[in-house]
């Protein structure tokens, strides 16, 4: 008889150990970003993240011309405001906005060249974190914001 409330016991315990195992949450869990020592948690956002980004990609018309925005710094703003800082230390001011649906970014900045190339385009939201923002058009253009931390 002790043999069998000892193996009653062990069977009660590790019921209860297997579900509070079990659990019912049904969030996505975000994804983990390394880089370098650092690490940081992305997470799915509708609108940029205010802050300062570089542009990690540029592909104009199939070609990598991520080099012309080297040194640059996009601070995006809460309010739609955008202030683009050229490696030579040039101030530009414009705006971003997003449709109602938040599908297509569309980016006003004016100055030189290259910004007239953001400039140009209604820009398809391929995906915004609170580290990333991925847009894209026909032709094909792809710009990916990275943002400086």
């Amino acid at each position: 008889m002790k043999k069998v409330s000892a193996v009653l016991a062990s069977f009660a315990v590790m019921a209860v150990l297997f579900l509070s195992s079990c659990s019912k949450d049904n969030s996505v869990t975000p994804s983990t970003t390394t880089t370098g020592e650092a690490t940081s948690v992305e997470v799915d956002l509708k609108q940029p993240s205010p802050g300062n980004y570089k542009i990690s990609k540029f592909i104009d018309t199939g070609d990598d011309e991520t080099a012309q925005f080297n040194g640059y710094v996009f601070k995006f703003k809460a309010n739609g405001g955008l202030t683009v800082t050229t490696g030579s230390g040039q101030v530009f001011n414009g705006s971003w906005s997003l449709n109602s649906a938040e599908t297509i970014m569309t980016i006003n900045i004016a100055g030189n060249n290259a910004l007239d190339d953001l400039d140009d385009d209604d820009w398809h939201v391929v995906r915004i974190t609170n580290q990333v923002i991925k847009i894209s058009a026909n032709g094909p253009d792809i710009v990916t914001f990275t943002k400086i931390i």
